[in-house]
């Protein structure tokens, strides 16, 4: 599993991962547990790098971020990291 090309995620640190969401209900926003940025979005530390939480747990259970886009969360909830509540979109329509 790699979020971002560069970084392989093994079992352990994805157990980590989910033990930092609360996972509730398929609709329901997942809430991030553990650190934020400054701009209040999670994130999760795999050396040597920090990773956005929501990027993450789309990787994870969606697959890869398709090249030139970024996740919108739809729900407008940045602590949220559930898949079903993002949207990849050009960067120019996340600014709108």
């Amino acid at each position: 599993m790699s979020p971002r090309g560069d970084v392989v995620l093994s079992v352990h640190v994805v157990e980590r991962f989910w033990t930092k969401v609360d996972r509730g209900g398929p609709t329901d926003c997942w809430p991030w547990l553990a650190s934020v940025t400054h701009n209040g979005y999670g994130q999760f530390r795999v050396r040597p790098q920090t990773l956005r939480a929501h990027v993450v747990a789309w990787s994870l259970l969606v697959g890869p971020v398709p090249s030139g886009l970024v996740l919108d969360h739809l729900c407008r909830n940045r602590r949220c990291v559930n898949p079903a509540h993002m949207e990849p979109v050009s960067i120019g329509e996340n600014v709108r």
